[in-house]
Protein backbone atom coordinates (compact mmCIF):
# COMPACT_ATOMS: atom_id res chain seq x y z
CA UNK A 1 0.00 0.00 0.00
CA UNK A 2 1.29 3.45 -0.84
CA UNK A 3 2.13 5.59 2.14
CA UNK A 4 1.46 8.86 0.37
CA UNK A 5 -0.40 10.12 -2.66
CA UNK A 6 1.10 12.74 -4.89
CA UNK A 7 -0.98 15.83 -5.52
CA UNK A 8 -0.99 15.31 -9.29
CA UNK A 9 -2.14 11.72 -8.86
CA UNK A 10 -5.01 12.83 -6.60
CA UNK A 11 -5.95 15.56 -9.07
CA UNK A 12 -5.92 13.06 -11.95
CA UNK A 13 -8.21 10.70 -10.03
CA UNK A 14 -10.65 13.51 -9.27
CA UNK A 15 -10.66 14.66 -12.89
CA UNK A 16 -11.32 11.10 -14.04
CA UNK A 17 -14.33 10.93 -11.71
CA UNK A 18 -15.54 14.32 -12.96
CA UNK A 19 -15.27 13.04 -16.54
CA UNK A 20 -17.33 9.96 -15.63
CA UNK A 21 -20.13 12.16 -14.30
CA UNK A 22 -20.01 14.44 -17.34
CA UNK A 23 -20.04 11.46 -19.71
CA UNK A 24 -22.98 9.96 -17.83
CA UNK A 25 -24.99 13.12 -18.42
CA UNK A 26 -23.79 13.61 -21.97
CA UNK A 27 -24.65 10.03 -22.96
CA UNK A 28 -28.25 10.59 -21.94
CA UNK A 29 -28.69 13.30 -24.56
CA UNK A 30 -29.15 10.60 -27.18
CA UNK A 31 -31.94 9.03 -25.14
CA UNK A 32 -33.79 12.30 -24.48
CA UNK A 33 -34.03 11.24 -20.86
CA UNK A 34 -32.63 14.26 -19.07
CA UNK A 35 -35.83 16.09 -18.28
CA UNK A 36 -38.14 13.10 -18.29
CA UNK A 37 -36.39 10.71 -15.89
CA UNK A 38 -36.56 11.61 -12.21
CA UNK A 39 -34.49 8.52 -11.41
CA UNK A 40 -31.72 9.78 -13.67
CA UNK A 41 -31.82 13.15 -11.91
CA UNK A 42 -31.37 11.30 -8.60
CA UNK A 43 -28.35 9.47 -9.98
CA UNK A 44 -26.78 12.75 -11.10
CA UNK A 45 -27.47 14.40 -7.76
CA UNK A 46 -25.98 11.44 -5.92
CA UNK A 47 -22.91 11.37 -8.17
CA UNK A 48 -22.35 15.11 -7.74
CA UNK A 49 -22.74 14.86 -3.96
CA UNK A 50 -20.29 11.96 -3.77
CA UNK A 51 -17.83 13.79 -5.98
CA UNK A 52 -18.05 16.93 -3.85
CA UNK A 53 -17.19 14.77 -0.82
CA UNK A 54 -14.17 13.34 -2.67
CA UNK A 55 -12.97 16.88 -3.36
CA UNK A 56 -13.62 17.91 0.24
CA UNK A 57 -11.61 14.95 1.51
CA UNK A 58 -8.72 15.68 -0.87
CA UNK A 59 -8.63 19.25 0.43
CA UNK A 60 -8.73 18.10 4.07
CA UNK A 61 -5.79 15.74 3.69
CA UNK A 62 -3.80 18.37 1.84
CA UNK A 63 -3.46 16.84 -1.60
CA UNK A 64 -5.63 19.51 -3.22
CA UNK A 65 -5.82 23.24 -2.63
CA UNK A 66 -9.28 24.52 -1.73
CA UNK A 67 -9.24 26.89 -4.72
CA UNK A 68 -8.51 23.95 -7.04
CA UNK A 69 -11.34 21.98 -5.43
CA UNK A 70 -13.76 24.84 -5.98
CA UNK A 71 -12.59 25.20 -9.58
CA UNK A 72 -13.04 21.49 -10.33
CA UNK A 73 -16.58 21.49 -8.91
CA UNK A 74 -17.43 24.76 -10.63
CA UNK A 75 -16.14 23.50 -13.99
CA UNK A 76 -18.11 20.27 -13.69
CA UNK A 77 -21.30 22.11 -12.72
CA UNK A 78 -20.82 24.49 -15.66
CA UNK A 79 -20.28 21.57 -18.06
CA UNK A 80 -23.38 19.82 -16.76
CA UNK A 81 -25.38 23.01 -17.03
CA UNK A 82 -24.19 23.42 -20.62
CA UNK A 83 -25.45 19.91 -21.44
CA UNK A 84 -28.83 20.64 -19.89
CA UNK A 85 -29.06 23.99 -21.71
CA UNK A 86 -28.16 22.37 -25.02
CA UNK A 87 -30.76 19.67 -24.45
CA UNK A 88 -33.40 22.26 -23.56
CA UNK A 89 -32.58 24.30 -26.67
CA UNK A 90 -32.80 21.21 -28.90
CA UNK A 91 -36.19 20.28 -27.46
CA UNK A 92 -37.41 23.86 -27.83
CA UNK A 93 -36.43 23.88 -31.53
CA UNK A 94 -38.35 20.65 -32.11
CA UNK A 95 -41.60 22.14 -30.83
Amino acid sequence: MKEFVQKQEAFDFLMADADKIYNLINSQKQHLCLAQCPAFEEVVDTQMYGFSKEVEYAVKIGVLEISDGHRILSDLEKNLNDVYTEMYDEKKEQV
